[in-house]
């Protein structure tokens, strides 16, 4: 494969993300960022200050995604769960609540209705 192929599978691939949850802006953030700050780190080779800085802050996203991920997985798991998965799993609930049948159903095409409550207050009862 050439470079320029490769390049374009990579970049149709990109777009081909199914699964969205928390930590995807911070799994996107560190690869790019890294990429461009050890090619600054490289561009600034003879300035070793500035070469160990910009070599230093290539890790910082990647630590950044790692402490993320431990963070959502011990203090709110739901988080990294796709956002597909959490629909479901609430329209289920509010079935549960209702007294539906306990049957799997397909959420993203099912609408949930909210139900009027008739209020205390309501002239119409009084009548």
């Amino acid at each position: 494969m050439r470079v320029d192929e490769v390049i374009r599978s990579a970049i149709d691939r990109a777009g081909v993300i199914r699964v969205k949850n928390a930590m995807n802006p911070l799994l996107w953030l560190s690869p790019i960022s890294a990429i461009i700050f050890l090619v600054a780190a490289y561009m600034f080779r003879d300035d070793p200050g500035l070469k160990y800085a910009f070599a230093c802050l290539s890790g910082l996203p990647v630590l950044a995604s790692i402490l993320a991920y431990f963070l959502y997985f011990f203090l709110d798991r739901d988080r990294l769960q796709s956002e597909e998965f959490i629909l479901k799993e609430r329209a289920l609930q509010l079935r549960y609540r209702k007294g539906v049948s306990s049957e799997i159903v397909d959420a993203t095409h099912e609408t949930i209705e909210m139900e009027k409550v008739p209020s205390p207050f309501d002239r119409r009862d009084r009548q």
